[in-house]
């Protein structure tokens, strides 16, 4: 799981944001989205390939006219455990750093409509 990274906008921006992103991939067919609870709780399934899907928890807290998001990930199908053997278990890592960046990326987004 990511830590919480605060994002100087309201949770409102931060979620119409992810949540247009969210669709654009549902749209393109590469993703589902699995359950949301409207600007708090996002699960998404977002398909990598034959036989390796990351679902994504997304989870945003208010704190007063600001909020943060966080990303919990989990890896899964065939050739994700098959991977993860050779990469000798260390195979959630860029995982997890495509996450984080992808939440930089959001906050960016979020803080520059802000400003506008």
């Amino acid at each position: 799981m990511t830590e919480p990274l605060e994002i100087s906008a309201p949770a409102e921006r931060v979620w119409s944001l992810l949540a247009s992103e969210a669709h654009t991939g549902v749209e393109a067919g590469q993703a589902v989205v699995l359950s949301e609870v409207r600007e708090r709780d996002l699960l998404l399934e977002v398909h990598m390939g034959i036989g390796f899907q990351v679902q994504h928890a997304y989870r945003i807290e208010r704190r007063g006219e600001r909020c943060a998001i966080s990303d919990k990930i989990r890896p899964i199908g065939w050739r994700w455990r098959l991977s993860n053997v050779f990469l000798f278990g260390r195979g959630r890592r860029p995982l997890e750093a495509a996450s984080a960046q992808g939440l930089l990326n959001l906050k960016a987004a979020a803080e520059e409509k802000e400003g506008a």
